[in-house]
């Protein structure tokens, strides 16, 4: 079976999701990974995190855009962002959207900070976000 006949819906509590200027932001806590997703990109986002199936994005089983936006569902799973919904909801998405628009950034930068405990693993006298010496 495909990814385009799955419902899907966040990954929460692990990842967390929010509009920001116009782009959306979605952090995955379990790997200090955070993503953003533009507004070219924001119908399809927003419908698939909601439960929608990716089929029902599409305009018919011959929809040239269908192999694009697989190819997102599957990078959006392996990114760990989504996991599959009990059951999929009615579409009800308003709007076009375009192949060539479906863009996911990965920013790893703070991964390493948004993994620290700030409790255990922070620096006795500095505190966080300073990681604790190694003994």
């Amino acid at each position: 079976m495909s990814n385009l006949d799955e419902a899907f819906i966040l990954d929460g509590p692990a990842v967390i999701s929010d509009e920001v200027g116009g782009e959306t932001l979605a952090i995955n806590l379990n790997t200090g990974a955070y993503y953003v997703v533009p507004p070219s990109a924001l119908l399809v986002w927003s419908a698939i995190t909601g439960g929608v199936p990716g089929r029902a994005l599409l305009d018919g089983d011959s929809d040239p855009r269908a192999g694009a936006l697989e190819a997102y569902l599957n990078r959006l799973v392996a990114a760990g962002l989504l996991r599959r919904a009990e059951e999929a909801l009615a579409p009800a998405v308003a709007g076009r959207w375009e192949a060539e628009g479906l863009d996911l950034q990965e920013h790893t930068d703070m991964a390493d900070l948004l993994g620290l405990d700030p409790i255990h693993d922070a620096d006795e006298a500095v505190g966080w976000p300073v990681r604790r010496a190694e003994d």
